[in-house]
């Protein structure tokens, strides 16, 4: 039977590799002859061993988008002829069965990944294409950060670690992480979770924690100012109170005044006077006086423990709590929450009804008479 096969031989045949006895030629066209196109390799295969098929013909197709006609690899057909019969299969851009059954079974996607990769030294396709979507300067650098997992650190890390300004791009990311001093993702990571929070070291990170800690800037100024843990920290805070000690002083403060509301049955402003008054050394005092002798005494507090205490007698736990009420008085003149000074109950009418009121036998005597404060102890 007359054969309609129209092809030119090239004088390169490709024997790269060898599938069988199967020899690879390279042919320009293949026209008005019937095909029959096999989509399985394992049927191609069984034909080409059932028949002792010893002869494949390459062709590559035409791209006729490409400039200058380039041929395209990746459209290459493989044809046999059986008893003048023509079968074809696509190779995908694979130059012999063999590679075409090896990159299928490595997931490449085509021939031309497939035949890189090996250029490059990959017998893998995972790590070939997490080359290819990264910008790693050498193969080398990029085995090191696939085995050292930083594969697909945005999903790993969506919104979290990464939202610090770091690039989600893997190659990116180990390049930092190398500069940081750091080889494997999970080092880095961590390192990153406790610096993005102000951490000085993971150490300092870690003890922080167990003490309630979540930011850097609390724990280090905690630190300086002799805070102990988050809670204590956190209320001295909220009441504008930098320094353990002075928190320390409020708390025995409210806590004895607090008792003297309870055991003597005082009002709250009452118990504060009564408080700053069995203060006061031992001896006689003339009611005149008192004024200036508490406010001297409440004076020898720190500023920031008065202004806290203020907050205390005002009902006030937060001085947020005053600057909201400031921006709202601002707004429409009507402030819900002032602020009242303690040293604003230490006037002599105040003090006067004070001692004419309240029992002071456990600390001395007042005539009221005389306008005399005894004190005995």
């Amino acid at each position: 039977m007359k054969r309609i096969f129209s092809f030119i031989v090239t004088l390169s045949v490709f024997i790269a590799s060898v599938y069988g006895e199967l020899r690879y030629i390279e042919i320009d066209s293949i026209k008005n002859v019937p095909v029959i196109e096999i989509k399985n390799i394992d049927d191609f295969e069984a034909i080409i061993n059932e028949y002792g098929v010893r002869i494949g013909y390459l062709q590559k197709t035409i791209d006729s988008s490409i400039k200058n006609n380039k041929k395209d690899m990746d459209g290459l057909m493989l044809y046999i002829i059986v008893d003048s019969v023509y079968f074809s299969f696509s190779m995908k851009g694979y130059l012999t069965l063999s590679d075409f059954k090896k990159g299928e079974a490595l997931k490449f996607l085509n021939g031309a990944d497939y035949n890189k990769a090996l250029t490059l030294g990959f017998d893998n396709s995972e790590i070939y294409y997490y080359y290819t979507k990264n910008s790693f300067s050498s193969v080398k650098d990029c085995e090191d950060a696939f085995k050292n997992g930083f594969v697909n650190v945005n999903e790993k890390n969506t919104g979290s670690v990464f939202s610090y300004g770091n690039s989600k791009n893997d190659s990116a990311v180990y390049y930092k992480a190398r500069e940081a001093g750091y080889l494997n993702y999970a080092d880095y990571i961590e390192y990153l979770a406790y610096t993005n929070k102000g951490f000085n070291t993971k150490s300092d990170w870690q003890l922080a924690k167990t003490k309630g800690f979540d930011v850097g800037k609390d724990y280090y100024s905690a630190l300086e100012n002799g805070f102990d843990n988050f809670e204590d920290y956190n209320s001295a805070h909220a009441m504008a109170l930098t320094s353990n000690k002075d928190y320390q002083k409020y708390k025995q403060i409210t806590i004895e005044i607090e008792k003297f509301m309870k055991d003597k049955n005082l009002e709250k402003k009452n118990a504060i006077i009564y408080y700053y008054i069995q203060k006061l050394p031992k001896g006689e005092m003339a009611l005149s006086a008192l004024p200036d002798l508490l406010v001297e005494l409440f004076n020898t507090q720190s500023e920031e423990l008065g202004n806290a205490l203020d907050l205390w007698y005002s009902d006030i736990s937060n001085i947020n709590e005053v600057k909201s009420q400031q921006e709202q008085y601002n707004f429409n003149r009507n402030p819900k929450k002032q602020i009242i000074h303690i040293k604003g109950l230490f006037s002599q009418t105040t003090i006067a009804d004070f001692l004419n009121s309240v029992d002071m036998t456990s600390i001395g005597s007042y005539s009221s008479k005389n306008q005399i404060l005894k004190k005995i102890k």
